[in-house]
């Protein structure tokens, strides 16, 4: 075996590791792709090869507009995230008279998504305000005036939309839970307590009213 086969019987091994190893932005070479990429459509993954006939070449299409998701119906909500949409949340979001939503529920919500900005009691004293006092509202506590006269539908579209320093809850919260957390607001403004929360029958949503389709 002369020098040149030599080299060539250690060097080729190298050779071929390196090439099959994924460094950067390169992939390298994949023994049995078909192992890795399967043939049938994957329907939240990229294809390797983009399909023809749909958007970004993706393997699902679009949804329609305007389609909503099997059991998400209870989600739709007819007013825009705008100064126009949150005033005619006020003028025609009405809560229902009831909701079902159990009380003690309702003030867990509370404690878990608004007590650590608005305090247990709502007077804004949460950990959150008291160490990043920039973020407090103006008005002083949920005594105050303006939540008092705040109508309940611009509460739910903040809860919705989120407002000012304040984002939006509508992944954490169902819409009945946004009522009922309203309600448990509405008892704290009213020099309730946390202990106090809303003895009423827990709430019914009703299915014709204008943006929220419980």
């Amino acid at each position: 075996m002369n020098i040149f086969t030599k080299i060539l019987a250690f060097a080729a091994p190298a050779l071929i590791a390196v090439s099959c190893t994924s460094v950067g932005d390169r992939p390298g070479w994949e023994y049995a792709p078909d192992m890795y990429y399967a043939k049938g459509y994957e329907p939240y993954s990229q294809p390797v090869e983009p399909y023809e006939y749909n958007p970004y070449g993706m393997s699902m299409r679009i949804p329609a507009e305007g389609s909503i998701s099997l059991g998400h119906l209870d989600e739709v909500y007819a007013f825009e995230n705008s100064g126009d949409g949150y005033e005619a949340a006020g003028n025609e979001l009405i809560m229902p008279a009831v909701v079902n939503i159990d009380p003690e529920h309702a003030k867990d919500r509370f404690i878990i998504y608004c007590a650590p900005c608005h305090g247990e009691t709502g007077k804004n004293d949460g950990p959150i305000f008291k160490k990043v006092s920039t973020l407090k509202p103006a008005w002083s506590g949920y005594s105050d005036d303006y939540i008092k006269n705040l109508p309940d539908g611009k509460i739910y579209h903040t809860l919705m939309y989120g407002k000012n320093n304040m984002g939006s809850h509508s992944s954490v919260l169902t819409p009945a839970e946004r009522w009922a957390v309203i309600k448990y607001v509405r008892v704290l403004s009213n020099g309730g307590t946390a202990a106090t929360a809303p003895t009423e029958d827990a709430m019914s949503e009703t299915e014709d009213m204008k943006g929220d389709a419980e």
